[in-house]
């Protein structure tokens, strides 16, 4: 039996276990599919994070990070692109009730546009974490993370993967 073991252990070692992961889209599948390019989802991002943040912001396309990548490199077990998933991320430290307010406000509006809120994954989380999305991928998200020494509230618009 310890020899089963040990040949099985080899064989995933030597083979990187790159039959077992998922490397994800290509930029040719994300075109022959949704067909977003990067320019493309930076401005949409853009346009959704300014249609929750209250307070007039500096944001531009330039701003957006292109983010992780789509595809899982089998030999590092990390994420590559292209294609992308664009993002931009905005987090206030200690923020006023006020404000958490405003921007929940804002975000359950975009359900007017199209977007419907994704079930927490998390079970016993803050109710105040949250994310929508639309038919086509894109989301905006709030998160709240609390430590003895502060409170941060983050809010994300973020796309489905991009080809460049």
């Amino acid at each position: 039996m310890r020899y089963v073991l040990a040949a099985v252990i080899g064989v995933s070692t030597l083979t990187g276990c790159s039959t077992f992961v998922d490397e994800g889209p290509t930029d040719q599948q994300i075109a022959e599919a949704s067909g977003v390019t990067v320019a493309e989802a930076g401005s949409i991002v853009t346009t959704n994070f300014h249609r929750v943040w209250p307070e007039r912001t500096d944001v531009a396309v330039s701003n957006v990070a292109l983010g992780a990548g789509c595809r899982t490199d089998p030999d590092t077990l990390r994420a590559v692109g292209p294609p992308w998933t664009p993002h931009h991320s905005r987090t206030v430290i200690d923020p006023s009730p006020e404000l958490i307010d405003q921007l929940l406000a804002n975000l359950e509006a975009l359900t007017a546009s199209g977007f419907t809120l994704v079930p927490d994954p998390v079970p016993g989380d803050d109710p105040v974490n949250r994310t929508y999305e639309d038919a086509r991928g894109f989301s905006v998200g709030a998160q709240r993370h609390a430590t003895s020494r502060e409170v941060r509230f983050s809010i994300t618009a973020s796309s489905p993967c991009a080809r460049e």
